[in-house]
């Protein structure tokens, strides 16, 4: 059995689970908004949870695709909520090691700027990075890098943006609110779709604006990436406890390739359908593997 926690409205939840259905592989969603039926101990041996009225054994899982957890939806007291949430995700962290990915690799994600510390720390070369909220330091940050820098959420949910002069007079908005900002690399955008099994697919994104993500016509083609790169990605997701990624680097137009973030529940399709890799296929592949 295969889990796909998301939901059947959204794209690639839906894509992947009507791959499996024409494989006729047994899969099921798991839509947190929806709370389940669990029971779970730390023996495991007769854990469940209840799809769609039918009791799922954990061990019969061979994996689960994370596409978006929504969390519990809030419908009654502080402590129901609580305790649900508490429930759910304690049994989603013990199926870690089924899970493309974990909630932990999830929740490492939304925390950017621990996620660039810890490639930092491990030879992984990032942009000059600082998370602040402190305006003096935004404008040593900017003028120190030639003011060339762009800014985005530490959490994420909006595109990156070139730092203006005109911003620095709007620096007391960091008051309330802190942001992440990073020296900005001139060059091309790659992205790369990397598994633990050792499948890498590179990519690079000839887009119009700065955030490839707001280009909806951007030109996706192949690219090779050296041989240190793809065994940095790989390390990437070891160091960041991934089982696959899309990792975005940035290939700066000195020719060195520097590591922006790893998302651990990447879009893919519009990637694959323009380059030809076999994303889906290799992502069905280690889900039903186990």
């Amino acid at each position: 059995m295969i889990i796909i926690i998301g939901s059947d409205e959204e794209f690639h939840a839906k894509y992947v689970f009507e791959k499996l259905k024409e494989e006729n592989s047994p899969v099921k969603y798991l839509d947190s908004r929806e709370y389940p039926i669990i029971n779970w101990s730390p023996e495991g041996e007769n854990d469940y949870i209840v799809l769609d009225n039918e009791k799922i054994y954990l061990k019969e899982i061979t994996g689960i695709y994370w596409r978006w957890y929504y969390g519990v939806t809030y419908k009654t007291s502080d402590i129901v909520y609580r305790e649900k949430t508490s429930a759910l995700e304690s049994l989603l962290c013990s199926l870690e090691s089924k899970s493309w990915n974990s909630l932990q690799a999830v929740e490492l994600h939304r925390k950017k700027g621990l996620q660039s510390k810890i490639m930092y720390n491990n030879g992984i070369r990032i942009p000059k990075t600082i998370v602040t909220d402190d305006p003096d330091a935004l404008e040593d940050f900017y003028l120190s890098n030639n003011k060339n820098i762009i800014y985005k959420p530490v959490r994420g949910g909006a595109y990156t943006k070139k730092l203006q002069e005109e911003d620095l007079l709007r620096k007391d908005t960091l008051k309330n609110c802190p942001c992440q900002l990073q020296e900005c690399i001139d060059g091309i955008d790659i992205r790369v779709y990397a598994f633990e099994t050792g499948e890498i697919y590179p990519g690079e994104i000839l887009a119009q604006s700065l955030d490839f993500r707001a280009d909806t016509n951007a030109k996706i083609n192949r690219h090779e990436l050296p041989e240190q790169v793809k065994k940095d990605c790989l390390k990437v997701l070891n160091l960041l406890g991934l089982k696959y990624s899309g990792i975005d680097i940035r290939l700066s137009n000195n020719g060195e390739y520097v590591f922006i973030e790893a998302n651990p529940a990447p879009m893919f399709y519009h990637f694959e359908k323009q380059t030809g890799f076999e994303i889906t296929d290799t992502l069905i592949r280690n889900l039903k593997l186990g």
